[in-house]
């Protein structure tokens, strides 16, 4: 076993168990305060080294950011607000990862779509996050385990049975049949979440249709910051996690998904 593995597992090990506390021990008040730590702030200052913010500029950034989550916390219209601020723009975006075409100079000649953009992704998923766990800390715990299991099932069909290229020109390793792995995969932990949280035949195959939708948008946070660091020159978004990276590296599915994850439920009108 290389020392890189070895120490890409422990991170790993701590990352689950550390997890496990914030989600299932911690009151929303310290999950909140947790995630608001490691996501806004950590997470925003990785956000403001890929769109070329330095020194005094990148700590402005991250104020502001902080500032903007504290009202958030505050008001639940402020993070409804945030929340479907960050659902429609990474609908948007999706679009535009699409059409992405290698070599284009669109994001590097605006550079303050991206720094907004950071504002839109990081206070919605945060903010979407703080209401679930509100709601049930389960639904976080829940979601977590979708997006692992779609990113695992992606990996493990992309590797044994990955021909054609999902798209080439952000992420050459993502393929079609990679894709389709981990949407079974998701599916799977769908229909087993859906029973353990014991939802009722009204809600169940809501439950099941959303989750679906969750795993397939969750590329598009892979995707976008994949992108990101292309476009900075970096090959992980910073180097908090031994073996792992930067948060982005970490939760760039989760992000994405967390404001669709919030307002489905809350459309659905899903109880746990």
């Amino acid at each position: 076993m290389t020392e890189t593995l070895k120490m890409r597992i422990i991170t790993a090990g701590v990352l689950i168990v550390a997890a496990l506390i914030f989600i299932l021990v911690f009151s929303t008040p310290w999950f909140a305060v947790t995630t608001l730590i490691l996501l806004v702030s950590i997470g925003g200052m990785e956000w403001a080294n890929l769109v070329s913010l330095k020194n005094i500029r990148k700590g402005l950034y991250v104020a502001w950011m902080l500032l903007l989550a504290y009202f958030a916390y505050k008001s639940v219209t402020l993070s409804w607000f945030f929340i479907t601020l960050g659902f429609l723009w990474w609908f948007v975006n999706l679009v535009m990862l699409l059409k992405y075409k290698q070599g284009t100079e669109f994001y590097k000649n605006n550079p303050l779509m991206l720094r907004l953009s950071g504002f839109f992704v990081i206070l919605s998923a945060w903010s979407a996050a703080v209401i679930l766990h509100t709601q049930s800390p389960y639904l976080i715990l829940f979601l977590v385990l979708l997006v692992a299991a779609a990113d695992t099932g992606a990996y493990f069909a992309g590797k044994s049975f990955g021909k054609n290229k999902l798209v080439p020109q952000i992420s050459p390793g993502k393929t079609r049949e990679g894709l389709l792995g981990g949407f079974i995969a998701a599916l799977i932990v769908a229909f087993i979440g859906a029973s353990v949280l014991g939802l009722g035949e009204g809600h169940f195959s809501s439950f099941i249709y959303l989750s679906a939708i969750v795993a397939l948008m969750s590329v598009a946070g892979d995707l976008f910051i994949s992108l990101m660091k292309r476009e900075a020159g970096e090959k992980d978004s910073g180097n908090i996690l031994p073996g792992h990276g930067g948060i982005l590296d970490r939760v760039d599915g989760l992000i994405a998904v967390l404001p669709l994850f919030a307002l489905g439920i809350n459309w659905s009108a899903i109880q746990v």
